[in-house]
């Protein structure tokens, strides 16, 4: 299997499914396949080496354990509660794939390699974040839009320097753990963690 196709699979799973936990799978295979395909671009120097790999730790495995973690603490959080039904969510990752597709075919955008796969992404983050109404699925989009952005990056500007990436890695860890607090001190109210709580509440 590709690794354009495994994380093509991810991402439908990610809009497609109505479980968090299984979500969390999705977003690790697609994060870690990122980081596969960025491994190579990452060895130029020692440093390089260094910073790739604290990155790698803090997404792949810091953050879905914070993740992880609240979701045992906390069972009610495991449905994704989607706004939509699982045929028209379906419907959605198919146009997001051709909409990706018809990105990277693009004449002026033709040789960046694995553009395609990069904006598929990106939009399933957004999606991610439109789709579902679980507070945690928008964490999880706010990581997966991280990982499409990162691949984006390296895709278009494959000289941007390593710190750059460490440094949108600490921001996306910061604000994972800190939509851990919100998600936490919201559920002693409202265990089922939903976004259209927030929007009553706010009247």
């Amino acid at each position: 299997m590709t690794p354009e196709l495994l994380m093509l699979l991810a991402g439908a799973t990610l809009i497609v499914n109505g479980r968090t936990g299984q979500a969390l799978i999705a977003y690790i295979v697609l994060a870690a396949t990122a980081s596969a395909i960025l491994l190579p671009a990452s060895l130029s120097t020692p440093t390089a080496v260094v910073l790739f790999s604290v990155s790698v730790i803090l997404k792949v495995g810091l953050a879905p354990i914070g993740l992880r973690w609240f979701l045992r603490a906390n069972p009610t959080a495991d449905d994704l509660s989607p706004s939509m039904s699982a045929p028209v969510r379906l419907l959605l990752v198919i146009v997001m794939a051709i909409a990706a597709k018809s990105i990277s075919q693009d004449p002026a955008l033709a040789a960046v390699p694995m553009l395609g796969t990069a904006v598929f992404t990106l939009l399933c983050g957004i999606g991610m974040l439109m789709v579902h109404r679980n507070l945690l699925a928008h964490v999880i989009g706010l990581l997966v839009l991280g990982t499409g952005i990162e691949l984006a990056g390296a895709m278009l500007a494959p000289g941007l320097p390593a710190a750059f990436e460490l440094g949108a890695t600490f921001d996306v860890l910061v604000a994972t753990f800190i939509g851990l607090a919100l998600v936490r001190a919201i559920a002693t109210h409202n265990p089922l963690l939903d976004v259209d709580a927030l929007r009553r509440l706010r009247g």
